[in-house]
């Protein structure tokens, strides 16, 4: 699916004031504060400045990210007045599947379905700025496309993220960035690159923080008719338990990689390769994934992991161990702490464990287990035998493309009457 577009929309020439600078390398730029009065755009300025006569004196106008509304999500967006490096454009970023169907689990493919997605919000919002921009000339400024592989259980997924970490390959490294570390959730690898960027994360964690921030936005905001239809469908039983078992691999694609691969970055060009590339059954979005994380994926083949299942374990302790927080949320912290115990009783045996842990705690542990209903004699038995449980990463990981839907999906169509006629040329 295609998760996110940057879209980069250029002003018409007329409306382009082109400078020239002594070492003859002038610059393109509009005149913000002029388009500003005039399609009600709001701006911030770095300077403010009372004069002797009272009068304000603002110098440094600049346009910040905008949220603007759709019917589940909101589309940020941001005029850039221009510069001797760069011309003046308008900046469109979103995720069109949120756009059109309120989460991204799963999502379109269509180039042009997403495209119209931002556009069209865009033009029932600032109606009177469109119409200084040559949406011919849109460009790719970024693409992101996102497939997933299913798991067998919760620990599966988490056990998996913990072997990606690790996981590096030529010009590809995993990031230890603090970004990376404040998630335990995601990885990921070349996280500054401005040709390809990759990360993997858990889908069922994601879901439920976002639809957590919407609960916690409609507080704010009771009246947000938005938030309350995203809500409705982040709280999808099928949606939740369809996203629970996902690892999501998300590849972001600049235009200099879009280069290397041979595909075009102005967006009706890109329309257009598409329709042609997938007339012999050929899938666009998926094969550009592909080319950004077939290095990586060459990597996984060489690594191996132990797996282990112990949700009815952890299920057990949940059950016998769990408190509520001043706020009102349920904590799993001692069932956590527990369970790890346990983890290390399978991977070294009782008698190991046993030998090189203070007694008191060995015992503390070992009642607290039989106390939520594990037998001291099934504790006893656990024996230290890895072998039976490795497996190859690539085995467990497999990004199968013809499930990426759960069988009630239907792909959206565009909810609004085509504001934006988007045609191939």
């Amino acid at each position: 699916m295609i998760d996110l577009l940057q879209l980069s929309i250029p002003f018409k020439s007329e409306h382009v004031i082109e400078t020239l600078s002594a070492d003859e390398q002038g610059g393109r730029y509009i005149d913000l504060e002029e388009i500003a009065r005039r399609t009600g755009l709001r701006l911030t300025a770095r300077d403010v400045e009372f004069e002797i006569s009272g009068d304000l004196q603002v110098t440094g106008l600049s346009h910040p990210y905008e949220s603007l509304p759709s019917h589940f999500a909101s589309l940020a967006m941001k005029v850039h007045q221009g510069s001797n490096l760069a011309p003046p454009r308008v900046e469109l970023k979103a995720s069109p599947a949120k756009l059109l169907q309120g989460h991204n689990v799963f999502g379109p493919t269509d180039v042009s379905l997403c495209a119209e997605a931002l556009f069209t919000p865009f033009c029932m919002a600032m109606p009177l700025l469109a119409d200084y921009l040559d949406f011919e000339e849109t460009s790719v400024a970024k693409i992101d496309s996102t497939f997933s592989a299913r798991l067998k259980t919760i620990n599966q997924t988490r056990q998996v993220m913990d072997v990606l970490r690790n996981v590096s390959n030529g010009q590809t490294k995993a990031t230890k960035s603090t970004r990376s570390q404040n998630y335990d959730s995601t990885v990921y690898w070349n996280e500054t690159s401005n040709s390809v960027r990759r990360k993997a994360y858990l889908k069922g964690q994601e879901i439920q923080a976002d639809l957590e921030r919407c609960k916690m936005a409609l507080r704010r905001s009771p009246n947000d008719e938005s938030l309350k239809r995203r809500i409705n469908i982040l709280s999808n039983p099928d949606l939740i338990e369809w996203a629970a078992l996902l690892i999501r691999f998300e590849v972001s694609l600049f235009p200099r990689k879009l280069h290397d691969l041979n595909i075009p970055t102005k967006l009706f060009d890109l329309i257009s390769y598409q329709i042609e590339y997938e007339k012999e059954g050929r899938n666009l979005i998926y094969d550009m994934w592909s080319a950004g994380f077939n290095e990586l994926f060459e990597s996984f083949k060489g690594t191996i992991m132990n797996i282990y299942d112990d949700e009815k374990i952890l299920e057990l302790l949940k059950l016998a161990y769990h408190s509520t927080t001043p706020k009102g949320n349920i904590t799993y912290s001692k069932a956590q702490r527990i369970f790890g115990f346990y983890r290390r009783l399978v991977n070294e045996g009782y008698d190991e464990v046993f030998k090189t842990i203070p007694r008191k705690s060995f015992y503390r542990n070992i009642n607290e287990l039989i106390s939520a209903g594990i037998s001291k004699a099934q504790l006893q038995n656990l024996q230290a035998d890895k072998k039976n449980n490795v497996i190859p990463l690539v085995q467990l990981i497999q990004v199968d493309f013809s499930k990426q839907y759960p069988d009630w999906y239907v792909e959206p169509v565009s909810p609004f009457n085509n504001v934006i006629q988007l045609k191939a040329s």
